[in-house]
């Protein structure tokens, strides 16, 4: 159990606190944190919207705004509690306002540039497509415009430390050594459900241009690896071509085999090996007890440390975990049990009705 020095500046300034929580999510666009700041003046502390960051023992864990300043009084003690956003929030709420609303043949980062007129920045390794047009409707957010066309490639939208977006398909890496039972782990609850499951995805929609039936009525289809009949038919947003719509089948065949296996794990620390634990990053998981050893994804997490005896008795982690193939990764081919694994996604394939 190590204590991890965490720093918050507002407004170039250092915040005291006695408590801190950060949550961070490969399925959400912005990372937040909470604190219970150590305050005695007149006053808050300081007020909304104000630049700030946060360090983990000297690591950048995030870079935004001060969001509530939310005072409490009683008749012996008053305290204040203070959340902090990414930058990347504004990706969320606020609109886009871009001169024409239109980019042509490009790329879904070439479409994210275009449209970041509040200048978020974006980060990608990976390569899509050029889409012939992408028309911004009125009134939508950066991420409103960008999540259909990545919904539409399987492509996960999350945030970096930096406060920028990032567009990633599958994991982005792994953590170092492993989560096991009876070593690093504290607390653990597992689920395997039926619930999300489907036997085969059809993906349907239709080309803008064409009167054929590969125009008209195109199909992408892939199986879902479900035990009984159980097909989900799914409507294509925007342009449909065969490889579109083979890759949304696949994305949403792969994001129903694994997403009924989950578990959430408690640690008595923020790092495994010293790497501190990363959203979309896999990790060796090890909880004979629930019949797992596999790799899994780290699908969010939530870092929590008070200051109790200052020697990291207040800190823990507590990580959501799945199978790499709800976010987009591949069969972990591990040796669960039974009934942690899944059948592998087969390629998907393109028909014309």
């Amino acid at each position: 159990m190590a204590w991890e020095t965490v720093v918050l500046e507002v407004a170039g300034k250092p915040l005291a606190f006695t408590r801190v929580e950060l949550r961070v999510s490969a399925e959400e666009v912005s990372r937040e944190a909470s604190f219970d700041i150590a305050w005695i003046q007149p006053g808050p502390p300081c007020g909304p919207d104000e630049e700030a960051t946060i360090k983990v023992s000297g690591e950048l864990w995030l870079t935004g705004y001060t969001r509530d300043v939310r005072g409490s009084l009683s008749a012996d003690q008053r305290s204040y509690a203070l959340t902090v956003v990414s930058r990347s929030v504004d990706a969320t709420e606020a609109s886009v306002d871009h001169p024409t609303g239109l980019a042509k043949d490009l790329d879904l980062k070439g479409i994210a540039e275009t449209f970041d007129t509040l200048g978020i920045g974006i980060e990608t390794t990976i390569q899509t497509a050029k889409k012939k047009f992408h028309k911004l409707r009125l009134g939508e957010t950066w991420f409103q415009t960008l999540e259909t066309e990545a919904r539409a490639l399987g492509v996960l939208i999350h945030d970096t430390a930096e406060g920028k977006l990032k567009l990633s398909k599958g994991p982005d890496g792994k953590v170092a050594g492993a989560l096991r039972e009876g070593v690093n782990i504290e607390q653990a609850t597992a689920t395997i459900s039926g619930r999300g499951t489907f036997s085969e995805i059809k993906v349907r929609g239709q080309a803008s241009e064409g009167t054929s039936k590969t125009a008209l009525r195109p199909v992408g289809e892939a199986s879902a690896g479900g035990k009984r009949k159980r097909p989900l038919i799914k409507v294509h947003e925007g342009e449909a071509t065969s490889e579109r719509l083979k890759d949304r089948a696949a994305w949403e065949a792969k994001r129903a085999a694994g997403s009924s296996k989950e578990c959430t794990v408690t640690t008595p620390g923020w790092r495994s090996n010293g790497q501190l634990f990363e959203a979309n990053k896999t990790i060796e998981v090890i909880i004979p007890a629930f019949g797992i050893e596999q790799q899994m994804t780290i699908a969010s997490i939530v870092f929590e440390q008070e200051a109790s005896d200052g020697q990291g008795g207040g800190t823990k982690a507590t990580l959501t975990l799945k199978d790499p193939r709800a976010l987009g990764g591949e069969n972990p081919r591990g040796k669960s049990a039974d009934s942690w694994s899944a059948p592998a996604v087969p390629i998907p394939t393109f028909r014309a009705d």
